[in-house]
């Protein structure tokens, strides 16, 4: 049997690891709210990418037509490359992003895991003083503190008397 003092160390062993599992759990959301951010802000951000290109394009068209040039194949080679650096800028900036998340959702798991480890650990640690006190009361060697202490020796008196 447990004494009263080792049955509120393990209750707040349990309940310490409970809440460093609940804190890991918390810190993975949170690492899963700034992936999703992480994905959508990239993801806009390719769109003005592409918005800009559109824009560029079309101000490269009138810029042509304006100087007096026939728009054919050979003058659309400035709105293809506009194009092109455009698609690879916007898919850059998506890969970025992925990659950003995916750091942070890593981030996230990794909490997680720590704190269920914490809790497991805390469980241990727990279920040893439990038995350690089961174990001293049944046998009857259960340490009070003085038994180890040095100066008292089994109702004789002090030491060395």
């Amino acid at each position: 049997m447990c004494t009263g003092a080792e049955a509120l160390m393990m209750t707040g062993q349990v309940a310490g690891g409970l809440a460093r599992s609940a804190y890991g759990d918390a810190q993975a959301s949170l690492a899963r709210a700034d992936a999703m951010y992480e994905m959508d802000a990239a993801s806009q951000q390719a769109q003005q990418i592409l918005r800009a290109a559109r824009r560029q394009k079309g101000a490269a068209r009138a810029a042509t037509g304006a100087s007096g040039a026939r728009i054919d194949e050979f003058s659309m080679g400035a709105e293809q490359e506009i194009e092109q650096l455009a698609q690879e800028d916007a898919a850059m900036t998506i890969l970025s992003g992925k990659r950003k998340a995916r750091g942070l959702e890593f981030s996230g798991a990794a909490a997680k895991r720590a704190g269920k480890a914490e809790l497991a650990g805390s469980l241990f640690s727990a279920a040893s003083t439990g038995y350690s006190g089961w174990k001293g009361a049944k046998t009857g060697t259960q340490d009070t503190g003085f038994q180890n202490a040095g100066w008292w020796q089994g109702g004789e008196g002090w030491e060395g008397e």
